[in-house]
């Protein structure tokens, strides 16, 4: 039987993730062979500071074998039935979610499906991803985890570029009924094509407002007082109607 769109994204994910996990044992094992060589004769089995130390290195180790092992489990299998799915406004079951976001896909209605992070063409993206369908915005954390966002929940989305708490921060920012969903990127103009490609198909009924500056005033406003986000949201969504 062959896969469905979300079996093969969970199919991909874990084929990832055990790379990553072989990686991470693959330079492990390395450093402690390097770490091993320039100290081995500087350890004494007699000196209580010695074995103090090996007894430390050894249950950092034995700490990370267990996460390598717990995270080789929750690889071990492709997520089915909606399994993976992150429902924040509980609409419905995962199943039946799982059942639209599939028929959409394999109708060939992905309307944007975007990466987080650039890559040049020549190399293989990896990381948060954000796919647009007609009944749902996917985020997919990288990993198993996939956000299902009713479109019809959506706000605004817009990609905000500054500085914020004296770090400089490019993210994608959905305001939703229940809360701001943030994907965190590095390249400015990538995730301001993403937000353009989004606004097609969202409207942005924002667009008379500079984004850069009206993204930190919505977003303080949207947590200090949701009834006046609200009222703003519907006279900017009247004008357009």
């Amino acid at each position: 039987m062959s896969q469905n769109f979300l079996e093969q994204e969970s199919t991909r994910a874990n084929r990832s993730a055990k790379k990553q996990v072989f990686g991470g044992l693959t330079l492990l094992a390395g450093l402690l062979a390097l770490l091993y060589f320039l100290m081995k004769d500087s350890f004494d089995m007699n000196d209580p500071s010695s074995r103090q130390v090996l007894v430390y290195l050894g249950i950092l180790v034995g700490v990370m074998l267990v996460a390598v092992v717990v995270r080789l489990f929750k690889a071990r299998r492709t997520a089915r039935n909606g399994e993976n799915l992150a429902l924040p406004f509980n609409e419905d079951t995962k199943e039946a979610v799982a059942g639209r976001i599939n028929r959409e896909a394999s109708e060939g209605k992905i309307l944007v499906d975007e990466y987080i992070y650039h890559f040049e063409e020549s190399k293989k993206p990896y990381g948060e991803r954000v796919v647009l369908l007609p009944s749902y915005l996917l985020i997919f954390d990288g990993n198993l985890k996939v956000t299902a966002i009713p479109r019809d929940k959506i706000y605004w989305i817009c990609a905000q570029v500054g500085r914020k708490g004296g770090s400089f921060i490019v993210q994608l920012l959905i305001f939703t009924e229940k809360k701001i969903f943030r994907v965190v990127g590095v390249d400015v103009e990538h995730v301001q094509r993403i937000s353009a490609q989004i606004d097609r198909y969202i409207p942005n009924v924002f667009s008379d407002y500079d984004p850069f500056q009206l993204s930190y005033e919505l977003e303080k406003l949207f947590a200090d007082n949701r009834e006046e986000f609200l009222r703003f949201y519907e006279s900017e969504k009247g004008k357009r109607a």
